[in-house]
């Protein structure tokens, strides 16, 4: 009954039972169709997309150093498929004076963040990033000449890890979107939209990681992985993701015919 007293013809339950409908037979074939394509092109051509990354890092950071200094590397991947491309640059040491200061900067921010009230996740984020940074600074103070890598190490793993996400990508979007009841077009934008983003990000990650460990300091290097490393790759998956069922939930909301409803 609604609030003039007329009887409705149709009672709805809560919000709280409704249920999409699904078909496992229909999502298989989507997500091979859609997911398993790009993933697979990723391995197949991942010497073309190494060596254009490279290309395009090269071209943007060059100007930045002198001639000569920036190389083109290739190894071997994957032996029947070819080589990975990775950029070869000179690396910076901290000095001990460098290091020293860093420390003290740290230990000021693990004063200074855990007393912020507001925003405490974040606060809580960046304590743990100066304490890995102080750790850092302590090991180059004391023995620096025992760090194991240098920038072109770091440019190697880099591009390695990359391919990996870059595959993982389109299997881990496909198996969010594709239970949703959005069109097959939708679904494949969110997915394209998704790789081209971690191209993107991921060749502009890697020209940030490089300076900064080429023209500032190696000190950097284990800051920048838990900062801004895979796991960051998760926020613009789970962004463009929520962007994908913010859309469609505006448009399926009062489509009754589309939900089941369980009591």
């Amino acid at each position: 009954m609604d609030m003039s007293g007329n009887l409705k013809s149709t009672i709805m339950y809560h919000r709280s039972y409704r249920k999409l409908p699904g078909s496992l037979p229909l999502f298989l074939l989507q997500f091979v169709g859609c997911a398993v394509p790009i993933s697979a092109a990723t391995i197949f051509f991942y010497p073309q997309i190494t060596r254009a990354v490279c290309i395009a890092a090269k071209t943007v950071l060059e100007s930045a150093y002198f001639p000569g200094r920036i190389s083109i590397v290739e190894i071997d991947y994957i032996h029947r498929i070819g080589n990975v491309s990775f950029l070869d640059l000179p690396s910076q040491f901290p000095t001990p004076f460098f290091s020293l200061m860093n420390a003290l900067a740290c230990l000021v921010l693990l004063i200074v963040l855990p007393r912020i009230e507001r925003v405490k996740p974040v606060m809580i984020f960046f304590t743990l990033l100066a304490f890995i940074h102080l750790i850092s600074s302590l090991f180059f103070i004391a023995v620096a000449s025992r760090f194991p890598y240098e920038a072109v190490d770091s440019s190697r793993l880099y591009m390695l890890q990359q391919i990996s996400i870059w595959f993982f990508v389109p299997i881990v979007m496909g198996l969010a979107v594709m239970p949703l009841p959005s069109s097959l077009t939708a679904k494949g934008s969110t997915m394209i939209i998704t790789y081209v983003y971690s191209l993107i990000f991921g060749t502009v990650r890697y020209m940030v990681f490089l300076f900064i460990l080429t023209k500032a300091s190696l000190l950097y290097m284990a800051i920048l992985f838990f900062a801004l490393g895979p796991l960051i790759d998760f926020v613009y998956i789970v962004g463009i993701y929520s962007a994908h069922v913010t859309w469609l939930a505006k448009k399926v909301k009062d489509d009754y015919t589309l939900w089941k409803w369980q009591y």
